[in-house]
Protein backbone atom coordinates (compact mmCIF):
# COMPACT_ATOMS: atom_id res chain seq x y z
CA UNK A 1 0.00 0.00 0.00
CA UNK A 2 1.68 3.14 -1.27
CA UNK A 3 2.27 5.88 1.94
CA UNK A 4 0.26 9.12 1.24
CA UNK A 5 2.20 12.19 0.42
CA UNK A 6 2.67 15.38 2.43
CA UNK A 7 -0.08 17.10 0.15
CA UNK A 8 -2.40 14.48 0.92
CA UNK A 9 -1.44 14.42 4.48
CA UNK A 10 -2.45 18.17 4.60
CA UNK A 11 -5.33 18.18 2.26
CA UNK A 12 -6.78 15.41 4.77
CA UNK A 13 -6.02 17.68 8.07
CA UNK A 14 -7.21 20.58 6.32
CA UNK A 15 -10.38 18.50 5.38
CA UNK A 16 -10.81 17.57 9.35
CA UNK A 17 -10.32 20.68 10.37
CA UNK A 18 -12.67 22.71 7.99
CA UNK A 19 -15.50 19.88 8.82
CA UNK A 20 -15.15 20.17 12.57
CA UNK A 21 -15.54 23.77 12.44
CA UNK A 22 -18.42 23.60 9.69
CA UNK A 23 -20.34 21.19 11.72
CA UNK A 24 -19.62 22.61 15.36
CA UNK A 25 -20.79 26.26 13.41
CA UNK A 26 -24.14 24.92 11.86
CA UNK A 27 -25.06 22.96 14.80
CA UNK A 28 -24.84 26.35 17.15
CA UNK A 29 -26.40 28.33 14.53
CA UNK A 30 -29.48 25.55 13.88
CA UNK A 31 -30.20 26.02 17.47
CA UNK A 32 -30.07 29.52 17.89
CA UNK A 33 -32.62 30.41 14.72
CA UNK A 34 -35.04 26.96 15.68
CA UNK A 35 -34.80 28.97 19.57
CA UNK A 36 -37.00 31.80 17.18
CA UNK A 37 -39.46 29.95 15.13
CA UNK A 38 -37.31 29.21 12.16
CA UNK A 39 -37.10 25.57 10.71
CA UNK A 40 -33.47 25.80 9.22
CA UNK A 41 -32.09 22.20 7.99
CA UNK A 42 -28.45 21.45 6.57
CA UNK A 43 -28.19 20.22 3.01
CA UNK A 44 -25.51 19.17 0.37
CA UNK A 45 -22.54 17.97 1.03
CA UNK A 46 -22.37 18.29 4.82
CA UNK A 47 -25.78 16.75 5.13
CA UNK A 48 -24.55 13.90 3.04
CA UNK A 49 -21.16 13.32 4.11
CA UNK A 50 -18.81 14.19 1.57
CA UNK A 51 -17.97 17.42 2.55
CA UNK A 52 -14.49 17.92 1.50
CA UNK A 53 -12.05 20.88 1.84
CA UNK A 54 -13.15 23.46 -1.04
CA UNK A 55 -16.70 22.62 0.34
CA UNK A 56 -19.41 25.19 1.23
CA UNK A 57 -21.98 24.95 3.76
CA UNK A 58 -25.76 24.66 2.03
CA UNK A 59 -28.65 25.51 4.35
CA UNK A 60 -32.21 25.84 3.55
CA UNK A 61 -34.77 27.99 5.53
CA UNK A 62 -38.03 26.19 5.62
CA UNK A 63 -39.86 28.54 7.70
CA UNK A 64 -42.40 30.68 5.49
CA UNK A 65 -41.07 33.85 7.22
CA UNK A 66 -41.69 37.56 5.83
CA UNK A 67 -38.90 40.08 5.20
CA UNK A 68 -37.64 41.41 8.05
CA UNK A 69 -37.27 38.25 9.64
CA UNK A 70 -35.83 36.55 6.34
CA UNK A 71 -32.85 39.99 6.88
CA UNK A 72 -32.48 38.99 10.23
CA UNK A 73 -31.61 35.37 9.88
CA UNK A 74 -29.29 36.39 6.62
CA UNK A 75 -27.31 38.45 9.27
CA UNK A 76 -27.21 35.66 11.87
CA UNK A 77 -25.33 33.26 9.22
CA UNK A 78 -23.33 35.90 7.72
CA UNK A 79 -22.10 36.43 11.57
CA UNK A 80 -21.57 32.93 12.32
CA UNK A 81 -19.67 32.13 9.10
CA UNK A 82 -17.65 35.74 9.04
CA UNK A 83 -13.80 35.21 9.27
CA UNK A 84 -14.11 31.62 9.23
CA UNK A 85 -12.84 30.84 5.44
CA UNK A 86 -16.42 28.35 5.24
CA UNK A 87 -18.41 29.60 2.27
CA UNK A 88 -21.96 28.93 2.63
CA UNK A 89 -25.29 28.92 0.89
CA UNK A 90 -28.36 30.09 2.21
CA UNK A 91 -31.48 29.17 0.59
CA UNK A 92 -35.42 29.81 1.35
CA UNK A 93 -37.57 27.01 0.33
CA UNK A 94 -39.78 30.10 -0.22
CA UNK A 95 -38.06 31.04 -3.44
CA UNK A 96 -37.58 27.47 -4.49
CA UNK A 97 -40.31 25.72 -7.06
CA UNK A 98 -42.21 22.85 -5.33
CA UNK A 99 -39.76 19.96 -7.37
CA UNK A 100 -36.71 22.11 -6.69
CA UNK A 101 -37.22 21.84 -2.71
CA UNK A 102 -38.22 18.28 -3.17
CA UNK A 103 -34.81 17.68 -4.69
CA UNK A 104 -32.84 20.01 -2.25
CA UNK A 105 -35.11 18.33 0.96
CA UNK A 106 -33.58 14.69 -0.44
CA UNK A 107 -31.06 14.95 1.43
CA UNK A 108 -31.60 17.26 4.42
CA UNK A 109 -31.02 16.97 8.31
CA UNK A 110 -31.48 19.40 10.87
CA UNK A 111 -28.16 19.35 12.06
CA UNK A 112 -24.82 17.41 10.70
CA UNK A 113 -25.08 13.94 11.56
CA UNK A 114 -28.45 14.21 13.35
CA UNK A 115 -29.80 11.21 10.53
CA UNK A 116 -32.79 10.49 12.63
CA UNK A 117 -33.92 14.28 11.38
CA UNK A 118 -34.27 13.66 7.56
CA UNK A 119 -37.83 14.36 6.19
Amino acid sequence: MPSSSLMDVIVQERTARRLRTATALVASLVGEVGRHGVDMAVIGSLATGRFRSHSDVDLLVRSDIDSSRRAHVAREVSKVFRGTGIPYDLIFAFDLTTEQLKEFERDLVHAPGVREARS
